[in-house]
């Protein structure tokens, strides 16, 4: 029985994770067959661990398997590619959905540490006071040095009502926060016509609702008249890239590219505008800050490339240029891996880099504390 299960377990193992190893990668219909990967030190090592590991038990399978193809994932050295078992897909799937608990804070790598990209609205982490780029140093007392994405947001997760402490650094001042989790309700959009007839749309994020929340926001503005827009995108930690396709198409008329990607090897596919392109000719001004990532820079770029009357007004975005595809596997866990870079129409690439505003406009702690918004005021002045 026990080579049995053996022999069972290596099968498994190369269907599941032989796509990335010694079987076959598909991209589109396109087949690629690598040189094969001799497992027979897999086998081996299987072996040396069932029978002579003091503690071994049959109960352990489960998280050796786990533990295998974790350790495949890491061998790539990728921040943004990781393996989620089971629970881990189910929170993860939870939070595109816009509703979890937590301390309702998007964290991201930069420069190799554990970072906030964004606190969200109304949350916990907002209000005691996180602000993007803040480095996360520990979370419950363990450090992050060596912490994967994954297991800091797996830490920093947990029961509404409970604490999590962190130590963050900000600039050179090292501060221990101690924040209450409480059930997060991410917002999409808010709308509202300012009083000059400027049409000022505040996007969240790019996740399930936000295509939908922003064609009924886009009826509003034609009912009511608005020439210019205001597009803020700060602390928008980005999402799903077809929702963000499917608002740049108001923006950037119909044929015209919103994003291309790099899939290696030379290789760049374009994602083009379908139109109807209905702001395109409208004069508009982008908020950014360190917190927009993702999605929402591709956003910002592609209609400031693509749109001749667009204005960047913040601070430097985030710089976070990758795809990543979410891979179910048979037993409910996943992968999430990297498969390309975003490029901006012009072919810039946006990782690492981030994009900077065409009118620099900082807001300092001091303004976040007294509400004043400077770079909202100098977006008004600019579009007058």
């Amino acid at each position: 029985m026990k080579f049995n299960f053996k022999n069972t377990f290596l099968l498994l193992l190369i269907f599941s994770i032989g796509f990335f190893v010694g079987g076959y990668y598909f991209r589109g219909e396109e087949i690629l067959q690598p040189q094969a990967v001799n497992f027979s030190r897999l086998y081996e090592a299987w072996n040396q661990i069932e029978s002579k590991f003091y503690n071994y038990s049959s109960k352990m399978r489960q998280d050796m398997l786990y533990g295998a193809i974790d350790g495949l994932v890491k061998s790539l050295k990728d921040p943004y590619s990781d393996f989620l078992t089971p629970k881990e897909t189910s929170d993860f799937e939870e939070n595109l959905t816009g509703k979890y608990e937590g301390i309702g804070a998007e964290i991201g790598i930069r420069d190799e540490t554990i970072t906030v990209i964004t606190p969200l609205k109304d949350s916990p982490a907002e209000k005691v006071g996180l602000l993007n780029g803040d480095k996360i140093l520990e979370i419950g007392g363990k450090t992050t040095e060596e912490m994967d994405l994954t297991e800091a947001i797996m830490l920093i997760r947990g029961k509404a009502g409970t604490q999590v402490k962190l130590k963050i650094k900000r600039g050179t001042k090292i501060l221990d926060v101690s924040i209450k989790r409480a059930r997060i309700e991410i917002p999409t959009l808010d709308f509202k016509v300012l009083d000059n007839g400027i049409g000022y749309i505040q996007l969240y994020n790019f996740y399930e609702e936000s295509p939908s929340q922003f064609k009924k926001t886009v009826q509003e503005i034609f009912k009511k008249g608005v020439k210019k827009i205001i597009l803020d995108l700060r602390n928008n930690p980005g999402g799903y890239l077809s929702a963000a396709t499917e608002i740049g198409n108001f923006f950037i008329k119909d044929g015209k590219v919103i994003v291309k990607e790099d899939l290696g090897d030379g290789k760049i596919q374009e994602i083009k505008s379908e139109g109807p392109g209905a702001f395109s000719d409208f004069k508009i001004v982008i908020l950014i800050n360190g917190g927009s990532a993702s999605a929402s820079e591709i956003l910002a770029g592609a209609i400031n490339e693509q749109n001749k009357n667009t204005v960047l007004i913040g601070e430097k975005t985030f710089g976070k240029g990758t795809v990543q595809e979410f891979i179910s596997l048979s037993d409910k866990s996943s992968l999430k891996l990297t498969i390309a870079r975003w490029l901006l129409p012009s072919g810039k690439s946006i990782d690492g880099s981030g994009i900077s505003p065409d009118i620099n406009v900082k807001m300092t702690e001091s303004d976040i504390q007294k509400g004043r918004d400077p770079q909202l005021a100098r977006a008004i002045k600019q579009l007058k």
